[in-house]
């Protein structure tokens, strides 16, 4: 009976749904990866690749901070109407301001790369991936706790491009087209959520002021510049990739990289369980949550470091398998990136799990912004210098420096 009524609380359901999207969101990449690496090839792969880095960087400009900044708005608007279709429009139309600027931004790109023009027109295509994103109402459907409409229309979404990807694109020729249904998904799943909301919330356009804007913005402007950062912390290798070498380069990087990333997301959903888990066991007292950390540390880093031994034992046949030939001539790549997931899982204990765990936000948050410098600076000395050897050890090299800087931090914690 007990069980029935558990399911039956929608912070439960609503968690279902999240972690239902994101096994889709999982799943879906290892069956489409495998098949347009080898129809692209290394090249046209990495045009694409270097298009959806900047889009990615975009992305965070759009998105803002209202994941965070409007969900809060629509807890606290006791599901009022009126009050919900102007928290809508004030974030649908500041979103549009932060698309034009981005667009302009493009346009300078544009003029600037001319004389590579695919390049150009594959960004210019994936321009459209923006439009969805203002119309994303991931936020509203969060602050009313209605997860399953963010989930639906996700996968409804995907799978159409998906199956549409599959269809249409059989040569390297389709690169243009690849970019065009990659990026029509978020706008297929933006139009959907605003017919979802407009029918269960009667939400709608209304009249607003810049001051409502302004008030948006300003809200949203810590969690942006911590989005930012997090991205700049993920993207700058593939940025200097592309800036200091050949688009073969970029494609084998992006593939190969896209095998610790997904292992990442492995481990996501672990950490998100032993977060409130650590945070409990430090209100007892810093011995308890630093004993509870160990204790989960012991067990979870030797998983992935033994995952990671036996990948990179398996690299070339794992790299061909996944990719094909062309990728697997840079096959020891995947090593060091392998090893950086390791530390970074191993940071997240003495970051995330220990800091913030026990309330010390200002810390990790000046640890991490340290972390970022570095790895800016990392990257684009070895980028620069070792190409695509570089690219690979710099976020290995950037990962120990931020666990240093974390362990200090937290002996720092241990003698007081």
């Amino acid at each position: 009976m007990d069980i029935m009524n558990l399911l039956k609380k929608k912070a439960v359901k609503n968690g279902a749904w999240l972690y239902l999207l994101q096994f889709f969101n999982t799943v879906v990449p290892l069956l489409t990866l495998p098949y347009i690496t080898r129809i692209l090839g290394v090249k046209q792969y990495g045009i694409f690749s270097i298009a959806i880095n900047i889009i990615g960087y975009y992305q965070v400009v759009v998105e803002y901070g209202f994941a965070m900044s409007a969900t809060r708005k629509v807890v606290l608007s006791d599901k009022n109407a009126d009050l919900l279709s102007k928290i809508f429009s004030a974030v649908f139309f500041s979103r549009c301001i932060l698309f034009t600027l981005c667009f302009f931004i493009t346009a300078g790109y544009v003029l600037l790369n001319r004389n590579n023009l695919s390049q150009c027109l594959c960004l210019l295509i994936m321009m459209i991936t923006l439009l969805g994103n203002c119309f994303q109402l991931n936020w509203l459907f969060q602050g009313m706790q209605q997860m399953r409409y963010i989930t639906i229309v996700s996968m409804v979404s995907r799978t159409i491009t998906v199956v549409l990807t599959f269809m249409l694109v059989k040569s390297a020729d389709d690169l243009y087209l690849y970019c065009l249904l990659y990026s029509i998904s978020p706008v297929i799943s933006g139009l959907l959520g605003i017919v979802f909301a407009k029918k269960c919330f009667h939400i709608h356009f209304v009249r607003i002021q810049l001051r409502d804007i302004w008030e948006e913005m300003k809200n949203g402007w810590y969690v942006f510049t911590t989005q930012l950062s997090s991205k700049v912390f993920g993207a700058i290798g593939i940025t200097f990739l592309g800036i200091f070498s050949s688009n073969e380069q970029v494609g084998i990087y992006s593939a190969i990289q896209k095998i610790p990333n997904i292992l990442m997301l492995a481990w996501n959903p672990i950490t998100q369980v032993l977060y409130p888990l650590s945070s409990q066991k430090f209100q007892e007292s810093f011995k308890s949550g630093e004993k509870f950390v160990n204790k989960s540390k012991r067990i979870f880093v030797p998983i992935f470091l033994a995952i990671a031994i036996v990948c990179s034992l398996m690299s070339k046949i794992v790299i061909r398998i996944a990719f094909g030939e062309e990728y697997s001539t840079r096959f020891y790549w995947i090593i060091p990136l392998l090893l950086w997931m390791v530390v970074a899982i191993y940071n997240n204990f003495t970051g995330i799990q220990t800091l913030l765990a026990d309330g010390h936000d200002r810390e990790y948050s000046k640890c991490f912004q340290i972390g970022v410098l570095v790895t800016i600076t990392l990257n684009f000395i070895l980028v620069y210098f070792l190409k695509g050897d570089g690219a690979c050890l710099a976020p290995l090299l950037s990962e120990v420096v931020l666990g240093i800087i974390l362990k200090r931090e937290v002996n720092k914690l241990n003698r007081i």
